[in-house]
């Protein structure tokens, strides 16, 4: 399994052309890609608010998603119009009425229920902040901080990433 950051929140921040760019090379991805991810059995999942999204978009990544939901090889989560903020807003509002607000109903609402928290995050790019992703789910995951741009990241450098996890002792706060 893995999620990539697609769009976040804050991304509406950027300008109009880009935001336009972006949504256009996602929407190409998938209309020139979903027979080779088909081929390769993986499975596609949204998080994030995709209402608000453009209705064009919104259509390809329903599609997408329904085309591979019988798909068991990968799961590819793409975060689009994700902010792990506004996700955990999302999940106290949803949980209000009941008045029962702990770690185990938090976790139920979030965007990412049923899908196990990240082991790794890789954050590309020179930046070492979380950048308002997964906050709740990254609690325990290895950080890696890479100075290439993700264009630039290669099987050699994933490959080396889990060297170095596979030889760390996880203990969850324990001992």
């Amino acid at each position: 399994m893995v999620t990539f950051y697609v769009f976040s929140t804050e991304n509406w921040k950027r300008p109009k052309t880009e935001i336009t760019f972006l949504f256009n090379l996602i929407s190409s991805y998938f209309k020139k890609e979903i027979d080779q991810i088909m081929k390769n059995q993986i499975k596609i999942n949204i998080i994030g608010e995709t209402k608000k999204l453009p209705k064009r978009l919104i259509k390809i990544l329903k599609t997408s998603v329904r085309k591979t939901k019988s798909n068991k090889k990968i799961l590819v989560n793409l975060a689009v119009n994700y902010g792990s903020k506004k996700e955990i807003i999302n999940s106290v509002n949803r949980i209000r009425a009941n008045k029962s607000i702990n770690e185990n109903s938090l976790t139920k609402n979030l965007y990412t229920y049923g899908i196990p928290n990240p082991d790794i995050l890789i954050r590309t790019g020179g930046q070492k902040r979380l950048s308002n992703f997964m906050l709740w789910q990254l609690a325990y995951a290895e950080i890696y901080f890479i100075d290439k741009l993700w264009p630039d990241f290669s099987i050699k450098d994933l490959k080396k990433i889990i060297h170095n996890y596979k030889n760390i002792q996880r203990n969850f706060g324990g001992l």
